[in-house]
């Protein structure tokens, strides 16, 4: 039992490796290729995608403690390869929004839920405390290997735009397999009856009462506006005539600097205390995007979007990390941690359809300029609040493996 339990930590790596899109770094650019898309329509797709999973965020992670875990990863694995297989044939604005609505939806149905599966996993293995270091180790290689495709993908458009996506159907089948292929975590009886005997209302007022939602609505607020500005990374790099060839180099080169920082998250933990982790990002992520907002030199804007990109995934475990640390003692772990992908999702979606309005009627500087004000304005007060709630002892669990 032991060594098949093991085995759910290199299989839960595939999953990540197939969880991540090798087609994202051309993806916006590949919306101008389908007839009548414009930089306003990307904005409704994306907003068409972030409302789907805002829908489906808390109630994937409800499902998923009801369920079982490892069903909800096997349901996540193939609506991501439903959502492949729509952009693969698409040829309107209708195919690319189904294909948007489904990776949502395979998202929602990963988030959370694969970070309480393997907390289980590694509590079953005894080695819980081991949590930040495996699953930085896990999300670096999950990061690292896609890499690859990510940069090969650029030169397999000058074949078609389709070969991406048939190389990314593969990976999916892949992911889908290692899915089924988990063994489930060792669950006492009595957990599954609390589940099955608590209301939804009553996970909710864990959450209050555990003081988890002040920092779900921060990172899910950092997380929403970014894949807000993400969302414009290839169209906005295709306006100033960057070759579309190095759209994989640029979006590679972040993502491995995120996989070297993942693959160090427990050590990178040890210089922050809780509060100073949270200050850094609120100073980091708006900067960098009012930077996006106010240079249009073309190198400029490369490093601002390679910056966003190591630093919003290569400091995820740590986050999450501190997360796991407040709702430790839940058992609801998974419809507790969807709450911030929830966030996400509906502020993605205002992000996203406010961005693309703003470019469609003025410019790419001035959707990225609000953009960057609006998070700066929308997280200082949160800030201020969570130090305050420190200050007074309530996040006290989040030192326990400082």
């Amino acid at each position: 039992m032991e060594k098949n339990l093991q085995s759910n930590i290199w299989k839960y790596a595939i999953l990540l490796i197939a969880h991540k899109r090798i087609f994202v770094a051309i993806l916006g650019a590949y919306y101008l290729t389908i007839p009548d898309v414009t930089p306003k329509i990307i904005g409704i797709i994306l907003l068409a995608s972030s409302l789907s999973g805002f829908l489906l965020e808390i109630p994937s992670g409800y499902m998923s403690d009801k369920i079982g875990h490892k069903q909800a990863l096997i349901t996540s694995r193939v609506l991501m390869l439903l959502s492949t297989t729509f952009f693969l044939f698409a040829h309107n604005i209708t195919f690319l929004m189904l294909g948007g609505i489904f990776l949502s939806a395979g998202a929602a149905f990963l988030s959370g839920t694969g970070s309480a599966f393997m907390h289980e996993t590694l509590r079953g293995l005894k080695r819980e405390q081991d949590y930040v270091s495996v699953m930085g180790k896990v999300s670096s290689i999950g990061f690292a290997v896609p890499i690859v495709f990510m940069v090969l993908v650029p030169f397999l458009v000058s074949v078609s735009y389709t070969t991406p996506f048939i190389m990314a159907l593969v990976i999916d089948l892949i992911g889908l397999w290692a899915a089924l292929s988990l063994t489930v975590p060792p669950v006492p009886q009595e957990h599954i009856e609390e589940i099955g005997a608590t209301n939804f209302r009553q996970v909710m007022q864990e959450g209050y009462r555990l003081n988890y939602f002040s920092l779900a609505l921060f990172s899910g607020i950092i997380s929403g506006m970014l894949f807000g500005v993400g969302g414009f990374r290839a169209p906005y790099q295709t306006f100033l005539e960057i070759p579309v060839i190095w759209y994989g180099v640029f979006f590679g080169i972040g993502r491995a600097l995120a996989s070297l920082m993942l693959a160090y998250s427990g050590k990178i933990k040890k210089f922050f205390t809780f509060l100073s982790f949270y200050r850094f990002q609120l100073i980091l992520y708006p900067l960098l995007i009012i930077i996006l907002g106010t240079i249009s030199t073309w190198w400029i804007a490369v490093f601002a979007f390679i910056v966003i990109n190591a630093f919003q995934w290569g400091l995820s475990k740590i986050d999450g990390g501190y997360q796991m640390d407040i709702i430790r003692s839940s058992k609801f772990k998974a419809t507790l941690l969807s709450t911030g992908s929830q966030i996400d999702q509906v502020v993605g979606a205002i992000s996203s359809f406010g961005i693309g309005f703003a470019i469609n009627r003025i410019s790419y500087q001035y959707g990225f300029l609000s953009a960057g004000i609006t998070l700066l304005v929308a997280l200082l007060p949160l800030y201020l609040y969570i130090a305050h709630r420190y200050r007074a002892g309530v996040y006290k669990n989040t030192e326990v493996v400082n």
